[in-house]
């Protein structure tokens, strides 16, 4: 599947051959092919949305981490009930 993706890709670089100077935030960018432009923003946009996918898996883990502290005091607690009582 990679390798049709990269296929592709050189495809349609070759196939738009054009070359143009992308204006970002202002500032021109380096001249290069409409297909090199494309092919390098859309990597971009690939690589920050699986950045951005990863924010709720750190958020969740982080969660998790503090659950089971949460767990382990309260067992903790449990514990020493259960010992005074059995004291008692």
């Amino acid at each position: 599947m990679a390798l049709v993706c990269i296929a592709l890709g050189v495809y349609f670089a070759v196939d738009n051959p054009e070359s143009i100077t992308p204006r970002f935030a202002g500032y021109p960018l380096f001249a290069g092919s409409v297909g090199f432009w494309l092919i390098g923003f859309l990597l971009i946009g690939a690589l920050l949305g699986f950045i951005a996918s990863l924010l709720p898996y750190w958020t969740e883990r982080h969660r998790v981490k503090a659950l089971e502290r949460q767990l382990l005091r309260t067992e903790r607690e449990l514990h020493t009930v259960r010992r005074q009582v059995a004291g008692d």
